[in-house]
């Protein structure tokens, strides 16, 4: 008797993936997602948009038009391809036409299938091919800035009074005179140019003058102090509350038909600026900063280079050109900012206001009299020495009397025990029941430093309250390469524990999972089983690590920030997940903390607050005093900046 057998299927060779077809590429971007196979049509793809399209985590992209035309060596396909992302082109219209939107693909060898059946095939470009394509576009070179040099000539002629003399650029209210200004445009890598700005943007506290899409990522914070720049094109307008809220809104439209942008405007109650130009809005933004005599004019997601300007397909290239002409040396690009910016000493950043103010605010007195009381108005806290209790943060102290004369250095080392002694003492009379009867976790992220973490430790307990224990975040949490496994774990664990958010991203989740087994808006008295559970799977999973035995679920949680990391989306998710679970949040790091920087960029609700200088007793008294602000959720941000950053991701 013969026995039936089955037939195991073979698996078709290629990459698969979702079709995703859009013109222009630009409204196809938003649409795609992580496995998606881009269908474009556009000829010499520039970097701009690639970078945007590889953002996504497309598997390949396919277009009809040439990658490399041969006019001149556009950086779009290279920055695909070395993004590992395969590449065809070339596959006409007729092949376009057969790439419907949706439908199931397979890719080989330059050829598009649907199953077995061929629906389009084109050139498959490997790196080989693609350099030797970028090499000879290089010759096409010539005739390209002939046409943009004869562009330029003609735009001047239309546009001197403009571009030489400043006329027609409306004035703002907003005073600039003598104040630096940053114009922020839309760029695919503008949170990297935003990071480079960190540092500046906190010590400077620079105008910000947001364009088009970017008044979008404005925080509500940032937005009445910005003045936004509109082109004609009403899909790139923040939502109204934005537009209503801003300190100005100028409409450059560009040469466009601005009368529906115009309209929009007058319905939220906008009485916009206008500036009449043929110049793009970033341009225009450009001009209306150096109008008012700046003393520096940043600029960020800006074209910079000679090849931007021929890779920029948009109208009025010549006008990016002519305008960074006239601006000449009082524009910078944002990615310079760093190599030219001087470094101030930490301890000359911490003033004595900010330890004032919220002093002032923890007892119930005025800052102003407070302070007066104390003899201290106008006194700097650059020489402070030991913190509280005699814990002293690293950097607290530092010799700043080099060349000077004995009576000199005496008096000055007079003066820092003086106010070593005054903060000293203020802990000391502050702290005390500020936290009585609450229960207090304390969560470090990798490279806290510890003995900074212990002063603050001891001034939680020195406010009154019960440490429910110190958590430390494992490095492995935050690693890029362990991220599907804590994607696994997570989505795990809240269905075990009940309680968060499955649908909410990675770190988000696990911040949620963290928050939920350590704290929680309604913590029982002790940890239930689920909260065990949990415990025991962060820690088995060397995710993160107990110093000591959690004396129960905490009431309010200090976050202790660390080494800065590349990319913060880790912290931020974490911070957002703790945040959203537990009864009141404070984050802590340094002066220079480039991730706590990143986090006040961010819009949170009231359950957010920071502290930045905890490297000096300053910032370590006033960590817990935050955290009792913290009872009630009133957010806020403390320290020797206060200042959140820019724009949010």
């Amino acid at each position: 008797m013969r026995l039936p057998t089955r037939q195991i299927p073979s698996v078709l060779p290629g990459l698969r993936g979702t079709l995703r077809t859009g013109r222009p590429t630009r409204a196809l971007v938003p649409r795609l997602k992580e496995g998606d196979i881009a269908v474009i049509d556009h000829i010499d793809l520039d970097r701009s948009t690639a970078l945007a399209i590889a953002a996504t985590g497309v598997v390949a992209v396919v277009n009809a038009q040439p990658m490399v035309s041969g006019r001149y060596p556009n950086r779009g396909p290279k920055a695909l391809a070395d993004a590992g992302i395969e590449l065809i082109d070339q596959i006409s219209d007729a092949g376009l036409e057969k790439l419907v939107d949706g439908r199931k693909a397979r890719i080989l060898d330059g050829e598009i299938f649907d199953g077995e059946r061929l629906l389009a095939s084109g050139r498959a470009l490997d790196q080989e091919l693609l350099e030797s394509e970028l090499e000879n576009a290089k010759r096409g070179l010539s005739s390209h800035l002939e046409l943009f040099t004869h562009n330029s000539s003609e735009l001047l002629r239309r546009e001197e009074e403009v571009l030489l003399h400043g006329r027609g650029v409306p004035p703002l209210d907003t005073p600039l005179a003598g104040r630096p200004v940053v114009v922020v445009a839309d760029h695919p890598e503008l949170d990297r140019l935003l990071r480079d700005l960190e540092g500046f943007l906190r010590e400077q506290r620079p105008t910000i003058i947001a364009v088009g899409p970017v008044a979008k990522r404005l925080t509500k914070k940032q937005v009445r102090h910005a003045v936004l720049v509109l082109g004609a094109d009403t899909d790139t307008f923040p939502e109204p509350k934005v537009l209503t809220g801003a300190a100005e809104v100028v409409l450059a439209p560009g040469g466009s038909g601005s009368e529906q942008a115009a309209e929009l405007l007058d319905r939220v109650g906008v009485q916009p600026k206008r500036f009449d130009s043929s110049l793009a809005p970033e341009d225009a933004a450009l001009l209306i900063a150096y109008a008012q005599h700046p003393s520096l004019v940043v600029g960020a997601g800006l074209s910079t280079t000679l090849t931007d300007f021929l890779e920029d397909q948009r109208p009025g290239l010549a006008g990016t050109y002519l305008t960074r002409l006239a601006l000449g040396p009082t524009l910078i690009d944002a990615s310079a900012v760093p190599a030219v910016r001087r470094k101030e000493p930490l301890a000359r950043r911490l003033v004595l206001p900010v330890l004032t103010a919220v002093t002032a605010l923890a007892i119930g007195l005025p800052a102003g009299v407070w302070a007066a009381d104390h003899g201290l108005t106008g006194r700097g806290l650059s020489e402070i020495g030991a913190g509280a209790g005699g814990n002293a943060g690293a950097g607290d102290t530092v010799d700043t009397t080099s060349g000077q004369s004995g009576s000199s250095r005496t008096e000055t080392g007079s003066r820092q025990s003086a106010e070593a002694q005054f903060v000293a003492e203020a802990g000391d009379a502050l702290l005390p029941g500020k936290l009585a009867g609450q229960k207090v976790a304390v969560v470090t992220f990798p490279g806290a430093d510890r003995k900074t973490v212990d002063a603050l430790t001891g001034n939680i307990t020195a406010a009154g309250a019960d440490m429910a224990g110190v958590l430390d975040v494992r490095p492995n949490l935050l690693d890029p390469d362990r991220k599907q496994y804590v994607d696994s774990l997570a989505t795990q664990l809240v269905d075990q524990l009940g309680r968060g958010d499955g649908d909410q991203a990675t770190y988000q989740r696990m911040g949620q999972v963290i928050g939920e087994t350590y704290a929680g808006r309604k913590p029982p008295a002790a940890f239930d089983k689920q909260a065990k559970t949990a415990a025991v799977a962060l820690l088995t999973g060397d995710l993160v690590k107990a110093h000591g035995r959690p004396t129960g679920p905490a009431d309010l949680v200090l976050v202790v920030l660390g080494e800065d990391n590349d990319d913060s989306t880790a912290v931020e998710g974490l911070t957002d997940g703790l945040g959203a679970t537990t009864k009141g949040l404070v984050v802590a790091g340094t002066t220079d903390s480039g991730d706590l920087a990143a986090l006040r960029a961010n819009d949170w609700p009231g359950w957010f607050a920071s502290v930045d200088g905890i490297e000096s007793s300053t910032g370590q008294i006033v960590a817990p005093l935050a955290l009792a602000r913290q009872k009630n959720q009133e957010g806020g941000e403390f320290g020797a900046s206060g200042f959140g950053g820019l724009l949010k991701d």
